[in-house]
């Protein structure tokens, strides 16, 4: 039957490609019929920054003129202010790994990236682990461009809910050998600190960078401490033609405890009335485990881009580690605490290494082309030949291919006419995973009759379309207004840890990768000065989604379960039939006067499981359906800025199970409240210029002003209110 569905889903591409083209021609050859005589056009309105730029197929965000209420640690803390974006972490002042869902998709459906290449590592135990924003500071990103939905041929099949690419500052001559340097502080509510300090310059065309950041907090949640330090460096060389050379190097050291539970009720753990309640819930670990998790994390990234004369050329490689300890205590044997406690830390070793070359040319005036091939490999620590472990519990640093995805890409942009411009492209996929079949603890294999890595490899062309067509001609009503329609296939092999290897388990011997169909109509309209309108809907049809079985599983060998040999696990995770997504998506930005800047931002999404599996129903739970941004920025004069943010949420509701009948299950509901939440800026420039000092800003934040009750995360209550102040300046 998929191959069935397969032959006319490439039957309806060829079909709408047909047509898609036939217009083109047609649009193509009247617009050549036509001589148009335009009148001299003088623009007059004020000159504003550009915050966001909004463009039809993406959003960039430019962070010199971005203004955000309080100090951003990560630059997710950013993305943060977009609709289509959902916090989930247990904490705000705790950076964690994957904290960010993006069109109601975690980070194994949705790519985030740094200068076009995919930031994606083996994941697993104990976090998903994908993008740890935390470790990626905000100084030497430039601006962040965000695309919603599959449309893009650039970046992998994972980009299902869209991408999220940071771009770097390009590396610049500066007219004087003396270094730029900045420093910036900041201290508010909770012993939280953040201090940056960054130094580029250039000897003529060597070009260097070096920054240090240090986050510190004792957090909100009791035991909820964290202090990173991250370090980086860059040098880089001019080349001629806007080119460049440079090879980057971060190293970050993350020490992070995790929130305990503090409840009246739980005489055990002792309430400690100065952090607010905290029930158990979920993973809540109690105090007396002590539950940290600290990390190293070094790497390295060569960027190459060179025009010439075939067309501009650019070249990515890294490398990259993180070696991570998850340290607690636990009981020996859950059920009978005589037997007392034991060490259950966990330590897990991560490699990632890849690259990506691409050539941007152009044949022929109104034809623009990029091609491109691309490498990723994941590697896990780990030793086939010696116990994972030794007796003082340090991982064995022997590197263990678990995933390898070899691509290539071609994607054209053709202005088919001054109004009609069709964007397509082609993706190739090469996907290859090692599944790890065997017990840590005993080392018997899970699956009877299989090898000790599991190898599973898929492969497919997805093609890629958006089409945009400029409605000015139409009317004198429809100026400066666009629609356009992006029509993608999606394919996903299960290349993330959590699906192939959850808990050790050697699910991925069994599953399929997700293919669909993802579709978006866009209206875009500017709508006075430099005031946006988009309106954007959204439609996703996923069949074999990938879902979580493990609370119906039949074939999940325990005690009292026993399963045929050689099909254990086949069904702990599952492909569901076919999953339907509906979203709706308004966004208005721009200014209102000269001094008066905005955001506003509604994002609608419904997602339906369109077979009878009782895992849809709690896989698909937890996703608010309705979700409002705002922002408005005033600038009172010359140096001062008064930010104010507001998001709503609407109520999460997560799915409890209850089988009351064989293989029969009702659902009970339990929602997250709703709620509403407001941050405050002031930023006021001191001086632009004093005493050989540049640039001197003063900035105090009152952030969830009116101390609004609520939870980002199931258990987890979010920070209440965070006042405080910070300084930046250069010299």
């Amino acid at each position: 039957m998929n191959n069935i569905w397969q032959d006319r889903n490439g039957i309806k591409y060829l079909i709408v490609i047909c047509i898609l083209m036939q217009i083109g021609m047609a649009v193509a050859e009247d617009d050549s019929a036509t001589v148009y005589t335009i009148d001299d056009i003088v623009i007059s309105a004020p000159r504003t920054q550009k915050e966001i730029s909004v463009e039809s197929e993406k959003l960039t965000i430019h962070l010199e003129d971005y203004n955000i209420t309080g100090v951003p640690q990560n630059v997710g803390d950013v993305v943060k202010d977009l609709a289509i974006v959902d916090y989930r972490g247990a904490s705000d002042l705790i950076p964690d790994d994957d904290t960010l869902y993006m069109r109601g998709f975690s980070s194994k459906r949705f790519v985030t990236a740094l200068d076009g290449s995919t930031i994606r590592k083996t994941g697993g135990r104990r976090s998903s682990h994908i993008v740890d924003y935390g470790l990626l500071p905000p100084f030497l990103i430039e601006s962040i461009e965000v695309i919603p939905g599959p449309h893009s041929a650039l970046y992998p099949g994972k980009s299902i809910g869209g991408i999220i690419n940071f771009i770097t500052r390009a590396p610049i001559r500066y007219d004087s050998s003396k270094p730029d340097f900045t420093l910036a502080t900041s201290y508010s509510t909770y012993a939280t600190q953040n201090h940056s300090t960054s130094l580029q310059g250039s000897i003529h065309n060597l070009t260097y960078d070096l920054g240090y950041q240090k986050y510190a907090t004792d957090g909100y949640l009791r035991h909820g401490a964290v202090d990173i330090d991250s370090f980086f460096t860059r040098i880089g060389y001019l080349l001629p033609n806007n080119g460049y050379i440079t090879l980057t190097t971060s190293y970050s050291d993350a020490d992070r405890n995790r929130p305990t539970v503090n409840d009246p009720i739980d005489l055990e753990n002792k309430w400690d009335p100065d952090f607010p309640l905290l029930e158990k819930a979920g993973r809540i670990y109690y105090q007396w485990q002590n539950p940290t998790w600290d990390k190293v994390s070094p790497a390295i990234r060569f960027n190459l881009k060179m025009p010439t004369a075939m067309g501009t050329w650019t070249a990515n490689a890294y490398y990259s580690e993180e070696n991570r300890n998850n340290s607690l205590m636990e009981w020996a044997d859950p059920k009978n605490y005589t037997q007392g406690t034991r060490d259950g830390s966990w330590n897990t070793l991560w490699f990632q290494q890849g690259g990506q070359i691409a050539n941007e040319f152009t044949l022929a005036e109104n034809h623009e082309t990029t091609v491109g091939i691309n490498l990723e490999q994941c590697y896990d620590g780990y030793d086939q030949d010696s116990p994972r472990y030794s007796d003082n519990n340090s991982y064995v640093h022997t590197k263990k291919k678990k995933i390898e995805i070899i691509s290539g890409f071609a994607q054209h942009q053709w202005t088919i006419s001054s109004r009609l411009h069709w964007t397509i492209g082609l993706r190739y996929e090469n996907t290859s995973i090692w599944v790890d079949n065997q017990n840590n603890t005993t080392g018997a294999y899970y699956i009877t009759g299989k090898e000790m890595f599991i190898e599973r490899a898929w492969s497919e062309w997805s093609p890629k379309s958006f089409l945009t067509y400029e409605l000015d001609d139409l009317a004198s009503s429809l100026r400066d207004t666009s629609l356009s329609l992006g029509i993608s296939r999606i394919w996903r092999a299960p290349d993330y840890h959590g699906d192939y290897n959850p808990q050790g388990r050697p699910t991925g011997a069994w599953l399929e990768p997700e293919h669909g169909v993802g579709c978006d109509l866009v209206f875009n309209r500017r709508l006075f000065g430099d005031v946006h309108m988009k309106f954007n809907y959204a439609y996703y049809q996923i069949k074999d989604y990938i879902a979580t079985n493990q609370d119906y599983a039949n074939y999940w060998p325990r005690k009292g379960n026993a399963v045929q040999p050689g099909m254990e696990y086949l069904d702990y995770k599952i492909n569901l039939d076919e999953v339907i997504r509906h979203g709706i998506e308004f966004q208005f930005n721009g200014h209102f006067t000269k001094n008066l800047s905005f955001l506003l931002g509604y994002a609608w999404q419904s997602f339906d499981n369109q077979g009878d599996e009782p895992a849809g129903e709690t896989e698909l739970d937890e996703r608010a359906e309705n979700q409002v941004i705002g922002k408005l920025t005033y600038q009172f004069n010359e140096g001062t800025t008064v930010t104010l943010d507001y998001e709503f949420q609407d109520e999460q509701v997560a799915k409890i199970s209850e089988e009351i009948a064989n293989d029969v299950y009702s659902f009970d509901e339990i929602p997250l409240s709703k709620y509403h939440v407001f941050d405050l800026s002031i930023q006021h420039q001191m001086f632009e210029e004093w005493r050989g000092i540049k640039n001197g800003y003063f900035k105090l934040f009152i952030n969830n002003l009116l101390n609004e009750d609520y939870e980002n995360m199931s258990g987890y209550p979010a920070t209440g209110v965070t006042v405080g102040t910070g300084v930046s300046f250069q010299l």
